[in-house]
């Protein structure tokens, strides 16, 4: 299964990493050393925002884009990436703050500036989010997000359900993945087929939740600080 740091070493053939090196006049290994700072930033705040119901969908849309896709295999395609994945951002860390304070931190344990690092972020979210599609339809789960995209975004769909859902009683077992066990089912209505999907759908949703994994090494201290800040971000949602 891939996690967050393969996706991005395997971007546009293998070349996404000194691709990005050219195109912000960086070193590969200056490049690396951002990314590997960046990638625990983006593996939590993804966790976080795939808790939320309507912070699922949100993600699911972005994965549907097949901007993002194209930033994935094509070099070429950097501007619209980075146009991109500004949505991309926002999405997972909410405020244009959250961002600068993860690029300033990311900054600290890399070396490289964070004025860099705050215009990669972009990139490299949009580039994230292409090879999750790209690795999710690689399993032949790509219809499966296009179908859950579809749903979340439809009058009364998953987002409405889930957000329903999340506001009364928490099913048995608890957090999200319950709560999509019982949102899919009565999606999909009763019977061997309706289960059927709905399992398939669990199943696409586990999956992509897998790969928000950061597969980097991170320091105590660099985790405690990304948490930190990400916490800001889930105080302001509560209030």
């Amino acid at each position: 299964m891939m996690n967050l740091n393969d996706i991005i070493q395997a971007a546009q053939g293998g070349q996404g990493v000194n691709n990005m090196a050219s195109q912000f006049g960086l070193t590969p290994e200056q490049t690396q050393a951002a990314i590997q700072a960046m990638i625990p930033a983006f593996s939590t705040g993804l966790q976080r925002t795939a808790q939320d119901p309507t912070g699922l969908g949100g993600i699911l849309t972005q994965l549907t884009n097949s901007v993002h896709q194209g930033s994935f295999t094509d070099p070429a395609q950097a501007g619209a990436a980075a146009g991109a994945g500004g949505g991309v951002l926002g999405q997972i860390f909410g405020s244009p703050q959250i961002t600068a304070q993860l690029s300033q931190q990311a900054a600290q344990v890399s070396g490289v500036s964070p004025q860099i690092i705050q215009q990669m972020m972009p990139v490299v979210a949009s580039m994230l989010m292409g090879g999750l599609f790209h690795s999710m339809n690689s399993q032949g789960m790509g219809g499966i997000l296009g179908q859950l995209a579809g749903a979340a975004n439809s009058p009364g769909g998953l987002g409405s359900a889930l957000g329903q859902a999340a506001g009364g009683e928490q099913p048995a077992g608890g957090g999200l993945g319950g709560l999509l066990g019982n949102v899919l089912g009565g999606l999909f209505g009763g019977g061997a087929s309706g289960a059927t999907q709905a399992t398939a759908l669990q199943a696409g949703l586990n999956t992509l939740n897998s790969m928000f994994q950061a597969g980097v090494q991170v320091s105590q201290t660099h985790q405690q600080g990304l948490s930190d800040i990400l916490s800001t971000l889930t105080n302001q949602n509560r209030s």
